[in-house]
């Protein structure tokens, strides 16, 4: 079924479509959005076999593969991520209801949806400020959902009018550009650096969580005539479940990742730092964690900020998306878990989603830092909500200044600092006692669920000592009882029928499930999930 679907796909993507101006992502200057068009030929089944006169005429060099990437990328997208269906999803039964309610009639086309539902740029789609123009959703650049260009950003050189070069042919140059760093490939070419867990981060939350500047914003309103809940956000978790069209830099050949550690420029990757054993994935996790809890309080001031524009309607403030959902939203029962909470703040006040921050002080600690800081550095935040339901409005931007600074340095430090193996057992023990620290909601205690399988993973590898896999084996089983209460699988859903782009075919997709991941959040309780995390403390002891 996978290979049919792939195929179907693919032969529409070889269409070519016109060129469209394009913002580059985090800059200025105005690069062209190419489209997956232009990566087939080289990302699909590998280099051409033969010289290729278009990709000469392009300013291609000679192109040689040293197993640096794997040239099957567009398989993966094609016949497995659901980032290829975000835009088919506005047309399915539940989008058409939503925008019924939303008094919208081709909720397609409405800007407030398509700038997450397609990498296409915004400001390549029209005067309008709702609606995309009709005949764009056709153009198989917007009708492919998000593209490779979605997320590494527009990749074509400027039109007339900049000298802005794109970053299509030289990526294809080794020495022009595997070497580069980070910074200079996006300052000199428009690249977005998802090699870094920082950098990636912000580019998945900027729609799994929201960016205001981006016109990216799941309102209330939105939630009410029906958008899915959207989950708390886990990078590790995300990536391996997208699932990964890329090769881990620790998992390239040894002869390749040597090299690119004696000569690159990119501090992210310390040659002497840089050690293969390393808990990479879950050094990862806790950096995410660090950029989560600072997006999510940027993302409340800037939606407070009655001076921002935005690319589409700008919500009105406050904006009750962005505080605690079951803070309203719960049951209604005695001797609840809920009241057993620690209570921040005034009692009754609306509080910011709390899964951002549960991973915080994690992360702090791993830096050797006193955890105790980021609530020191928080209370601003703590008092604003405090004193006034929501906040004052003009006072966001001043009260998340000093934790948003502070985070995002702790962030940008922990990319530079390598998690050893070693501490990997100290981690995991700390995780288990956060867990039993406090009575934690769902989302919270799903991000402790996530980190304790990307750590349980790096640490059950064959990278790791026979002891300490042992160790692991052990706890299985009681993290398997955990695991069951949760909604963990984000690719779960029902089946249902989408239009393959730039086609009439269909093809079979999986939808989201609401019959399958609210029960859990309905059924959840937080004493429950302590007990079963103190069982596995008992089980990993005190050293």
């Amino acid at each position: 079924m996978r290979t049919s679907i792939v195929a179907t796909v693919l032969s529409f993507v070889v269409i070519t479509s016109n060129q469209l101006d394009a913002q580059e992502g985090g800059g200025s200057a105005t690069r062209t959005f190419l489209g997956a068009t232009e990566c087939v030929k080289c990302h699909l089944n590998g280099l051409p076999k033969a010289a290729d006169s278009a990709l000469a005429a392009a300013g291609f060099g000679e192109l040689a593969d040293d197993s640096w990437v794997l040239l099957d990328e567009l398989k993966t997208w094609a016949g497995a991520d659901r980032h290829l269906q975000a835009f088919t999803a506005l047309k399915n039964d539940r989008s058409k209801r939503m925008g019924k309610l939303l008094g919208v009639e081709e909720i397609h086309r409405d800007k407030r949806c398509l700038a997450c539902h397609t990498g296409f740029p915004l400001s390549a789609m029209g005067d309008d400020p709702h609606l995309m123009p009709a005949n764009l959703e056709k153009d198989l650049k917007v009708a492919q959902g998000v593209s490779c260009e979605g997320c590494h950003a527009p990749s074509g050189d400027a039109k007339a009018g900049s000298n802005a070069k794109g970053w299509y042919v030289p990526h294809t140059q080794k020495e022009a550009w595997r070497f580069l760093s980070g910074a200079d490939k996006v300052t000199k070419f428009g690249f977005t650096d998802i090699r870094s867990p920082l950098t990636r981060t912000r580019l998945c939350l900027s729609c799994h969580l929201g960016n205001a500047a981006e016109g990216k914003i799941v309102t209330h309103e939105m939630y009410a005539a029906g958008h899915p809940p959207l989950p708390g956000f886990e990078l590790q978790t995300f990536s391996q479940q997208l699932p990964k069209h890329w090769r881990d830099f620790d998992k390239k050949s040894d002869a390749v990742r040597d090299e690119f550690l004696k000569r690159s420029t990119d501090d992210v990757y310390g040659r002497e730092s840089f050690k293969l054993d390393n808990l990479h994935e879950t050094r990862a996790t806790l950096i995410a964690a660090l950029v989560s809890y600072s997006e999510n309080l940027k993302l409340a001031s800037a939606l407070a900020d009655a001076n921002l524009k935005t690319p589409v309607t700008k919500p009105d403030w406050p904006e009750l998306a962005q505080f605690e959902c079951f803070a309203c939203h719960h049951d209604l029962k005695d001797k609840s878990w809920r009241q057993r909470r620690t209570v921040r703040g005034t009692p009754g006040r609306p509080q910011l989603r709390s899964w951002p921050t549960v991973l915080a002080k994690l992360a702090i600690k791993t830096l050797g830092q006193d955890p105790q800081e980021l609530d020191r550095r928080a209370g601003s935040v703590e008092k604003l909500l405090s004193d006034q339901p929501f906040g004052r409005q003009d006072r966001w931007a001043e009260s998340i200044k000093s934790p948003t600074e502070w985070l995002d340095q702790q962030a940008l430090a922990l990319e530079r600092q390598p998690l050893s193996r070693e501490s990997g057992l100290k981690l995991l023990r700390d995780i288990v006692a956060i867990a039993d620290s406090e009575y934690w909601d769902y989302d919270s205690a799903r991000q402790l669920v996530w980190v304790t399988q990307v750590l349980r993973r790096e640490l059950a590898s064959d990278r790791s000592p026979p002891a300490i896999r042992e160790q692991i084996a052990a706890i299985d089983p009681d993290l398997a009882d955990v695991e069951k209460h949760f909604s963990l699988n984000l690719l779960e859903g029902q089946k249902g029928q989408q239009e393959v782009p730039g086609s009439t075919k269909t093809r079979e997709v999986t939808e989201v499930d609401l019959t399958k991941t609210l029960p859990p959040i309905a059924d959840y309780d937080a004493i429950t999930f302590r007990e079963k995390f103190r069982k596995l403390a008992a089980k990993l002891g005190s050293k």
